[in-house]
C-alpha cells in the first residue's frame, strides 16, 4: 500500500476519540459525554505533543555524539583556564566587590584586604571548577551507559499506555487490568493508533510494562 493510500485509510482523530469515550464506559461521576469527549481530547492532545518529541529525547546515539563533543569542549576550557595569565585570570573571577552609590550619589568601593581578595578569587575559580568536572561527569554518563533506551524501544506506544491508565482513574470506573479486551488494552491501541495512523497494534507489552511499574510503586506483587 502506498503512503498516500496509507493516510487516506487512517481513521480521524474524532471517530477515535468516539471510540476512546465508549471505552470509558461506565463513566465516573455521571460526568456527561461532552465532559468526557473534552478530557480526551485534551488528553491526546498532550499525547500527540509528547510522542511528536521523543524520538529526539530519548535518541541515545545522538546524546552520546553531542556529549563527546562537549566533553571535549570542556576539557579545553579547564586547560585553558589553567594555564591562563595571571591577570586574565584574576578578571575572570574578579575578586573585588561592585561600586555601591552612596546617598550622594557617588560611587563607593571598599578594598578588601589581600587575604580576603585572594580568598574569593580561589572560591570563584573552584565553584567553576567543580561545575565544569559535575558537565563532565555528565557527558560521561551520556557516554558509557548512555541516556535514551534502546534503539528498538517503542516509546510511543509506552507513552500511549500510561496515558491510557491516566484516562482509566480519571474519567472511567472500569477495572484497570491488561487482559487482552480490557478497556486499558483497548484504550491503549486507539491512542497509538491516533499518534502513529497504525489500528490494531499489538500494545500488550507496554500495558504490561505500566502495571507492573504500578505494582512496584504501590509495593504490591
Amino acid at each position: 500500500m502506498s503512503r498516500k493510500q496509507d493516510t487516506a485509510s487512517r481513521r480521524g482523530a474524532d471517530e477515535i476519540v468516539e471510540e476512546i469515550v465508549d471505552n470509558l464506559r461506565p463513566w465516573k461521576g455521571g460526568k456527561s459525554v461532552a465532559a468526557i469527549t473534552a478530557a480526551v481530547n485534551d488528553q491526546l492532545g498532550v499525547l500527540l505533543k509528547l510522542a511528536s518529541l521523543q524520538a529526539e529525547l530519548f535518541d541515545r546515539a545522538r546524546n552520546r555524539a553531542h556529549a563527546k563533543k562537549l566533553d571535549d569542549a570542556l576539557s579545553e576550557v579547564e586547560t585553558l583556564l589553567a594555564s591562563a595569565p595571571f591577570a586574565l585570570a584574576l578578571f575572570l573571577f574578579d575578586p573585588l566587590p561592585r561600586p555601591t552609590l552612596t546617598e550622594d550619589g557617588e560611587l563607593h568601593q571598599v578594598i578588601p584586604s589581600i587575604e580576603n581578595i585572594e580568598l574569593t578569587y580561589r572560591a570563584r575559580a573552584d565553584s567553576f571548577s567543580a561545575e565544569l568536572k559535575r558537565l563532565r561527569k555528565v557527558c560521561a554518563r551520556a557516554v558509557d551507559p548512555g541516556f535514551g533506551s534502546h534503539p528498538n524501544f517503542d516509546h510511543a506506544k509506552d507513552l500511549c499506555a500510561w496515558h491510557a491508565l491516566g484516562l482509566m482513574r480519571e474519567l472511567s470506573d472500569r477495572k484497570i487490568t491488561g487482559t487482552k479486551d480490557s478497556a486499558f488494552r483497548v484504550v491503549t491501541g486507539l491512542l497509538y493508533e491516533a499518534v502513529s495512523g497504525q489500528p490494531d497494534a499489538d500494545l500488550k507489552r507496554a500495558c504490561d510494562s505500566v502495571l507492573s511499574n504500578l505494582s512496584l510503586q504501590s509495593g504490591t506483587d
